[in-house]
């Protein structure tokens, strides 16, 4: 019987292939070393944030080879580690690969180590969430629960808080999702939406979809997602049960909304009530799918509903996601910085312009596909007028067929877009595109955005000075 390739055995030397900036590498640097690895640590980056990573570990005994990707880094090495943001076309992947030498990943690590039973959530927007939800829900129930993955937290660094009675709520990518060994076995499945997003990373829509099926075919107990989502639909499963959501009267299996109350049933059972839905702070029908797949997945794991109701009554979004951050001269400024492509646009426009109010649409960045056309008739569908910054701004303002101003940066957008509205109105921080044009990650992009809004924040009010036919001279009605 061939060993677990994720449980190396004490003395064997690893490669730990892409330190990262999230604390995956570092966390599978530590969990290995721990295990007895000799442990050789690569990175093509070698620049101040790692050299700081690399200064936590003090005098451990680690190859650091921060700065090389050469391929004699494989020399002598019984498994790799790599981090999901190395791609498939990395030659010291291929290499690897090509010498028969196994390779895995920092997830793959943590469930080959795990004893408790592990809940994965994925899909294309909301699976930090639902991951949030759900975790909070136990908690409040109290249910031993852990919280990581994706979400930015690796659950090896909690490695001496594990518990046989246990659950970790474990947000999965599809760059995790496409390398999940085919052997391995999760307790539960939770899917919200699958649509389209990393096309650049996995090519084909096709190639995305089948990264996220890997997790409802590794689930044994349940699977979760939207009723009406066929992709997710299709996916094949030998779990015990499948249950969906919908904002539709619940059916056995499944939670939905009874006279606008949040219910849920389980099985053949008597609907369950969790809350009334004017008692989430939540914004968005969006997020009401999110509340809705992840009281259903609790109720599965012996949350009682009572319990699951106050968790999601007061739970308030997550950082970066839809919410109101302030309202400056009149004007009401949301935050939507997590979106990185157009559905979860598409639907944070759909909400605030439901509230009712004129919205103005501040985004832009690099396109993952080449669609600006997509985006552009996204924006108009809600959007009074948009404001366009980055690589996406000519090509996005060629397309769209509202008021449109481009620029060069964030700062210069954000101005145009607060001189545009008016008292009563919204803008919408909503980027809808990758931000790998002019920043390292979309939290970077998010973290400039909340430091100009304090700037405008600590400025007075002063009037414009620019006439109607400036203001028209820098703006596009195509």
């Amino acid at each position: 019987m061939n060993r677990d390739p994720a449980l190396p055995a004490a003395g064997s030397r690893v490669l730990v292939h892409g330190l990262g900036r999230f604390g995956g590498g570092r966390e599978a640097t530590r969990h290995l070393v721990r295990r007895g690895c000799k442990v050789t640590v690569c990175d093509g980056n070698n620049g101040d944030e790692l050299r700081a990573v690399q200064q936590t570990f003090g005098k451990a005994d680690i190859d650091w080879q921060l700065g090389r990707e050469d391929l004699a880094l494989l020399d002598g090495i019984d498994l790799v580690v790599t981090s999901p943001a190395v791609p498939d076309h990395n030659p010291l992947r291929q290499e690897a690969l090509r010498r028969g030498i196994p390779c895995t990943q920092e997830c793959e690590l943590f469930l080959a180590a795990y004893p408790g039973r592990v809940i994965g959530i994925t899909g294309t927007n909301g699976k930090s969430s639902t991951t949030t939800l759900l975790h909070r829900a136990l908690h409040t129930a109290g249910i031993d629960s852990l919280l990581g993955g994706n979400i930015g937290h690796s659950l090896l660094a909690d490695e001496a808080e594990w518990r046989l009675e246990q659950v970790a709520i474990l947000e999965m990518s599809s760059f995790q999702l496409e390398r999940l060994h085919e052997d391995r076995r999760l307790h539960g499945a939770v899917f919200t939406r699958i649509g389209s997003d990393h096309l650049d990373r996995h090519k084909t829509l096709e190639n995305y979809q089948a990264a996220k099926a890997r997790l409802a075919a590794a689930a044994t107990e349940f699977v979760v997602h939207a009723a009406d989502d066929p992709i997710a639909n299709a996916f094949a499963t030998n779990a015990n049960k499948r249950g969906c959501f919908a904002t539709d009267v619940p059916g056995p299996d499944s939670a939905g909304l009874q006279h606008d109350y949040l219910c849920v049933r389980d099985g053949d059972a008597a609907t369950k009530t969790i809350l009334h839905r004017s008692a989430l702070r939540l914004i968005g029908d969006f997020q009401l799918e999110n509340v809705l797949g992840a009281s259903l997945a609790a109720t599965w794991l012996g949350a009682p509903n009572h319990q699951i109701g106050l968790a999601m009554a007061t739970a308030a979004p997550l950082p970066y996601r839809l919410q109101l951050l302030t309202t400056l001269h009149g004007v009401q400024i949301y935050d939507n910085a997590v979106s990185t492509e157009v559905e979860s646009t598409r639907r944070a426009l759909a909400a605030v312009s439901a509230m009712p109010q004129r919205v103005h649409w501040l985004g832009g960045g690099k396109s993952k596909d080449g669609d600006h056309g997509r985006v552009a008739r996204a924006i108009a569908e809600h959007a009074t007028s948009a404001h366009v910054f980055g690589a996406a701004a000519g090509p996005f303002a060629e397309q769209c067929s509202v008021p449109t101003t481009s620029h060069e940066t964030l700062k210069e957008a954000l101005a145009a877009a607060l001189e545009t509205a008016r008292p009563g109105d919204a803008v919408l921080f909503s980027p809808a595109f990758a931000s790998f044009d002019q920043y390292p990650n979309f939290r970077a992009r998010a973290i400039e955005f909340h430091s100009l809004l304090r700037d405008h924040r600590a400025a007075p009010a002063q009037a414009s000075d620019r006439t109607v036919s400036d203001r028209a001279a820098n703006t596009n009605h195509s």
